[in-house]
């Protein structure tokens, strides 16, 4: 792994527009003969991919730990509203289906933060010894924001699908939490390896 200066010769970045995630800085990055000093290697040489599996763990961890957060506002931002907004003669949140809603909400939420506290705690302890339950916390906690996220634009109806409100923006980075540190499938297969479940 090198540290490269981005004006170096030969460095071209290409900016990609996304969905989400709009606050981070994306390009493709091409090296076309670039030159710089050996000095730039970070870590000991042949060691990159290693470094970057390490960063891994910890990663994933914050992932999960941003989901339970958002998730959590997700559900005060659907109660606020449904508190709110009169249909019917009578508060959304007065329909069962929204209080159920809600409630579905909370529960996958409050177990994503219980598997996230014991992660984190097991994690502190030894790292190595919890890559099977970081994998699932992973796939679990961004399967409930996902989850708080749709349902929170449903609540909100048209409004939660307006730019501008923390409904939307939030919707908009389901995706990339399933996708980003390692994919739900790539989780799933890591965390088979860890149980023994496969080769």
């Amino acid at each position: 792994m090198f540290l490269v200066e981005k004006d170096t010769p030969g460095v071209v970045c290409t900016q990609l527009d996304k969905t989400g995630w709009l606050c981070s800085d994306t390009a493709t990055i091409h090296f076309d003969d670039c030159r710089f000093a050996s000095e730039n290697l970070l870590g000991s040489e042949n060691g990159g991919f290693r470094m970057i599996m390490e960063n891994f763990n910890a990663e994933r961890i914050f992932l999960s730990g941003q989901c339970v957060y958002f998730s959590q506002l997700l559900i005060e931002e659907a109660t606020a509203w449904a508190n709110a907004r009169r249909t019917f003669g009578k508060r959304l949140i007065d329909h069962q289906v929204i209080r159920h809603t809600l409630v579905d909400m909370a529960t996958r939420t409050a177990a994503a933060e219980a598997y996230l506290d014991g992660v984190v705690a097991k994690f502190s302890r030894d790292e190595a010894s919890c890559v099977a339950d970081i994998s699932m916390l992973k796939n679990f906690s961004t399967d409930c924001f996902h989850f708080c996220a749709d349902k929170s634009v449903q609540i909100l109806g048209g409004a939660g699908y307006i730019r501008g409100s923390n409904v939307e923006r939030l919707y908009r980075e389901t995706k990339v939490m399933q996708i980003g540190g390692g994919s739900t499938e790539i989780m799933k297969d890591l965390a088979a390896k860890q149980l023994g479940l496969a080769d």
